[in-house]
């Protein structure tokens, strides 16, 4: 895990801390992507979106795949900045910059810079900066036109050539990721508290079942063989005899 921190005077915008792109611009045209970080300087008039990718730990992706997909995430937040603009309504996001105010501020912008921050895993036929540097060629051919200084590198170079220093985000979680965590065990607590008592309502029925339930009969050939075995001839004089005994 890795944690950024952005030099002083950057609004720092999170998409998804936005209640108007989780639940209406997401899903627009059935699916409407968002870059990570969206940071905007009122003083440089600098619109900066970054992405960013780790696959360290999942297996590598294919790249035309991801480049179709990182282009698309650029068309799709541009255009979401603009509608957030105008339709967008006030908000209060768990961490940064509402969706609203950043972008009525990047209508000001003077240059939109894009940075795409990918970590790949060391194993594979191609190394990781062999890989990353055909990542790169392809996306300039798409996004030169936004941005001819486009950047491409791994996370951990990114900080020193961009906004903002790379460092270890240890067992610390950002106010999205504190707010997922508790969100996940509320539920899992949740859903325990249920399996305990469906558990028991299932005991309690499975108790009322047996307490309901027909006493087993005793076939007529084994009370017969009882009979024998405790010295009774068979005989409907020695049954009335053993049912009832005489009175001392």
């Amino acid at each position: 895990m890795y944690r950024f921190n952005f030099e002083a005077g950057y609004y720092v915008c999170r998409f998804e801390c936005s209640p108007f792109y989780s639940h209406h611009a997401q899903n627009f045209c059935n699916s409407c992507k968002e870059m990570d970080f969206v940071l905007y300087h009122p003083g440089k008039k600098e619109l900066w979106l970054v992405e960013v990718k780790d696959y360290r730990f999942n297996a590598r992706p294919k790249v035309r795949d991801l480049v179709e997909k990182l282009c698309r995430k650029v068309r799709d937040c541009l255009f979401l900045l603009r509608t957030a603009a105008l339709c967008a309504p006030e908000e209060e996001p768990a961490e940064g910059t509402s969706l609203r105010d950043i972008a009525r501020m990047s209508l000001q912008a003077k240059r939109i810079r894009i940075a795409f921050t990918i970590e790949l895993a060391r194993t594979g036929l191609f190394p990781p900066k062999s890989l990353l540097a055909t990542i790169k060629d392809l996306l300039y051919r798409q996004i030169r036109f936004i941005d001819p200084d486009m950047l491409c590198l791994p996370i951990t170079e990114s900080g020193g050539v961009a906004p903002w220093t790379i460092t270890s985000a240890g067992s610390e979680h950002s106010a999205r990721i504190q707010r997922r965590i508790e969100e996940a065990k509320q539920a899992r607590e949740k859903e325990e508290k249920l399996a305990t008592e469906r558990a028991r309502h299932a005991e309690k029925q499975a108790r009322k079942r047996k307490q309901k339930a027909p006493k087993a009969s005793v076939p007529l050939w084994k009370q017969r063989a009882q009979e024998r075995e405790a010295g009774m001839t068979g005989t409907h004089a020695d049954r009335r005899k053993h049912n009832n005994p005489p009175a001392e």
